[in-house]
């Protein structure tokens, strides 16, 4: 399940039919740096178009968001605060319409995605899950979620991602622009290099060794064992961790920056049950982070997830990164 390449994300913003054109051919050009399939592109196009005029027609303005990132998995999000659904399954049967169309908008979307999800709450918005694999269904049993954007004012995202097997990294270089980028870079290199083999706290060594000739980084490791029913946290710096199962618990991090001055490291192991969410994010979201009143949310898609906690908790100047995982 490791990466190769350096995640990508788009946030589109959509309120006219003009933005929906310039969103789909965005879209199919992200997939076209992995795919050539032309069914599986037409199919991606379709969703794209019934995504972003879904968001004109129903809920005035939104964004389209996507992640390319595991093994050529792309999740494209039709993310929103409109009026929100009162009854989601009536809405997906199609011919269901409330806005004099057809009505077969999302059970289309339904149809064309590998995987499909929807959570919509009314007065509070929607948000939409279409997922791609254009290489072939990764094989796991754990179910992923990621957005990693940059700041507003920047063409990169000076934060990161990665997975190895079952642990991952979330890395959040100093500042923003191109140096925070380059120090996330090389963090998450050497951590698909070295992360099969080595302890947490080894492996968050070397990194900060890596890193000090960068202008260094905010960087947390997890792995889970869901076998032996725990997660493992080893932290430095502002990377929030999370689990959310019966009740919230925060994951300690200790204090430091890594490539620069760093503490003791350590790791913190904590109970992992079925059902549980790890989610672990940048200083990007604000510190109030949770699940709120969205009943049901958890047994969403950890993208649909990602995408609603990026939406609702992310702070207007930085660079965000949100990353959501399950097992199942």
């Amino acid at each position: 399940m490791a990466l190769s390449g350096q995640p990508s994300s788009l946030v589109l913003p959509v309120s006219t039919a003009v933005h929906v054109d310039a969103a789909r051919r965005a879209l199919v050009r992200l997939a076209g740096n992995v795919t050539q399939d032309e069914t599986l592109l037409g199919r991606l196009t379709i969703v794209a178009q019934e995504l972003g005029y879904n968001l004109v027609r129903h809920a005035g303005h939104g964004e389209l968001c996507a992640t390319l990132g595991d093994a050529g998995v792309l999740d494209v999000l039709a993310v929103d605060r409109g009026p929100g659904m009162q009854d989601v399954a009536r809405c997906l049967t199609d011919h269901y319409s409330t806005a004099a169309t057809l009505g077969a908008g999302l059970g289309a979307i339904r149809r064309q995605s590998d995987v499909f999800d929807i959570h919509s709450r009314p007065g509070q918005g929607t948000l939409v899950l279409a997922r791609f694999h254009l290489v072939g269904a990764p094989n796991s049993r754990l179910q992923l979620g990621a957005l990693c954007t940059p700041h507003p004012e920047e063409q990169v995202c000076g934060d990161t991602w990665a997975v190895s097997g079952r642990r991952l990294l979330v890395c959040d270089g100093l500042g923003h622009g191109q140096q925070a980028a380059a120090a996330s870079r090389r963090a998450r290199e050497l951590f698909l290099r070295q992360a099969a083999h080595l302890p947490l706290q080894q492996l968050m060594e070397n990194l900060h060794q890596a890193l000090m000739e960068t202008r260094g980084a905010a960087l947390a490791l997890a792995e889970l064992d869901a076998d032996q029913g725990q997660v493992s946290f080893c932290g430095i710096g502002n990377i929030a961790g999370r689990l959310f199962g019966n009740g919230t618990r925060s994951l300690v991090s200790n204090n430091g920056t890594l490539g620069y001055r760093i503490g003791r490291i350590q790791t913190f192991t904590y109970p992992w049950t079925p059902g549980t969410l790890l989610v672990l994010n940048s200083d990007g979201l604000t510190s109030k982070v949770s699940l709120g009143e969205h009943s049901g949310l958890a047994g969403r898609h950890p993208a649909l997830i990602a995408a609603l906690l990026h939406r609702d908790f992310r702070r207007p100047a930085d660079d965000a990164t949100v990353l959501v995982l399950k097992h199942v």
